[in-house]
């Protein structure tokens, strides 16, 4: 037993390097640690496709005899992380061929004399074009097409340069998904992790990878079996689930499991119900719907095959079910990703009257870790009068850190206080209206996007308000002071009429967009 305590013992000194004492005949040359200093390299570098990286180093030694072996090397942060080596030169001088994405890159430099290896980190963030700025879904005619705006490139009609031919059908959604899966037939392998962009019309689907704008697939490659109807709606994006509706019906995939493209939908979740073209949701929480049939209010869940309804409890304060309404706008008040926040639906009265309504709800009942899931947390319903703007508005916006429902007539942007339920104009900060006279508003939407906590400059924070004519748009991208907007809006112009709005970042993630 001592025997074999003594060889585990001398065994760990030896891993340890400590076996000087060792009466070892070998004849080495032994160096003491050399302590050194590198210069030249940043903590972040952004970097276009097929742009140069160029990083000269400086290595600052206690001993200048001392000499070097380099080699830099960079991984990406998601995926199986494969190693790719760069360059073996002390100085970098790299043109970016990697695939768009966050990476670590990583300058390796080791002593010749002693073998000491030191590292040194950055983050490297590589980006097409198309990989910062703004996309506009726009309809031209009975097609659906996208365009793409940021202060240093600008490209229109991407659908119709990309595959010759732009969406049949008129506009329905435009989502984000930053996994999609596809086989590379070439290289007879599964290609992962790439952020697309969700293309729906009325008629087809396209997912588009962001980096190239190459088409990765359609509606029918992202189910097991084809389906009898093809009526593409909302889709929507998050941490737990992705979901597409068609046909009225909703489809769900599990983010858990395989990716989107490698996974594909299977069947709808099981229900009599038929969904109207109308949803909100942030990247966390479960999306809030509203069934035609029951007149209902309803979601669905990871884990669960059914459509799932928001039932009423004894702290229900409202009834559940609205048959002498129909829902014009969902949006939400972000307090929070991991929150509820609070939620706006604008209803309008089948009657003659088409009086409208606001339900406000509390969005903890779509959270599903929070005691409130599937429970009707309609905390408030207000009544419209029949002479206010809000009335006739023709399209509507939720701020998203104000409760403030934004809404337009004509060239007039508006807002509706929720809290002391009041209706103001909106101006700039000089008096001017939002929108030259003259140009109808069309399309209203705030847009936070915010990883500043990794990044500085990743924080954006916009109100988006687009004018059209029928044939060409102008869209305004304003910030906001308190309940104004402020002057020198950013303002960019394209052909079509625009039905939505998207700000793309190489950080975003399926948890960061909220529909």
């Amino acid at each position: 037993m001592m025997k074999i305590l003594k060889y585990i013992i001398l065994s760990i000194v030896a891993s340890l390097g400590l076996w000087s004492c060792y009466d070892d005949k070998g004849n080495y040359d032994y160096h003491e640690l050399n302590r050194t200093e590198v210069t030249g390299i940043k903590p972040v570098y952004r970097c276009d496709l097929l742009s140069r990286l160029s990083i000269p180093t400086v290595i600052q030694s206690e001993d200048k005899g001392r000499t070097y072996d380099y080699v830099w090397m960079t991984y990406q942060t998601t995926g199986d992380k494969k190693i790719d080596t760069l360059s073996q030169e002390k100085d970098l001088d790299w043109i970016v061929s990697a695939d768009p994405g966050i990476y670590r890159l990583v300058f390796e430099y080791r002593d010749k004399q002693n073998g000491a290896a030191n590292y040194i980190e950055s983050e490297l963030i590589i980006e097409s074009k198309y990989f910062r700025g703004w996309y506009v879904m726009k309809q031209n005619g009975e097609t659906t097409d996208i365009d793409f705006f940021s202060p240093d490139f600008q490209n229109i009609g991407l659908i119709q340069k990309s595959r010759g031919e732009a969406l049949t059908g008129r506009p329905r959604s435009l989502g984000y998904i930053g996994d999609y899966a596809y086989m590379d037939e070439e290289q007879e392998e599964m290609v992962k992790n790439n952020a697309c962009l969700m293309v729906i019309s009325e008629k087809e689907l396209q997912v588009v990878r962001i980096s190239d704008l190459k088409m990765l697939g359609d509606f029918n490659s992202l189910f097991y079996e084809k389906q009898g109807v093809v009526a593409p709606g909302k889709w929507f994006g998050g941490s737990e689930e992705h979901g597409l509706v068609n046909d009225g019906k909703v489809f769900t995939i599990d983010v858990h499991s395989s990716p989107l493209g490698a996974a594909k939908f299977a069947y709808a979740k099981a229900g009599d119900y038929e969904l109207a073209h109308l949803m909100t949701k942030n990247g966390t929480m479960s999306p809030l719907f509203f069934d035609t049939k029951s007149s209902k209010f309803c979601t669905v869940a990871r884990g669960n095959s059914n459509l799932l309804y928001l039932n009423s409890d004894d702290q229900s304060k409202f009834p559940e079910a609205y048959p002498d309404r129909d829902p014009l706008y969902a949006g939400f008040l972000d307090e929070g990703m991991w929150e509820g926040g609070k939620g706006y639906v604008v209803m309008q009265n089948k009657e003659a009257t088409q009086a409208r309504s606001i339900l406000h709800f509390d969005l903890t009942c779509l959270v599903y870790y929070d005691p409130a899931f599937l429970k009707n947390r309609i905390t408030a319903i207000d009544e419209i009068p029949l002479e206010s703007e809000l009335t006739r508005a023709e399209c509507f916006g939720m701020n998203r850190t104000f409760q403030m429902l934004y809404f337009s007539k004509g060239d007039k942007l508006y807002y509706y206080d929720l809290q002391n339920k009041q209706t103001q104009e909106v101006k700039r900060v000089g008096g001017q209206p939002a929108v030259p006279a003259g140009e109808k508003i069309v399309m209203i939407k705030h847009i936070i996007f915010d990883n500043n906590y990794e990044a500085p400059d990743e924080y954006t924070n916009k109100l988006v308000v687009a004018t059209g004519n029928g044939s060409s748009y102008k869209l305004y991208l304003f910030d906001t002071s308190a309940d104004k907007v402020k002057d020198n809006p950013e303002v960019y112009q394209g052909e079509g009429i625009p039905s939505e709005v998207m700000y793309m970042s190489s950080k975003m993630g399926n948890g960061y967009l909220c529909y």
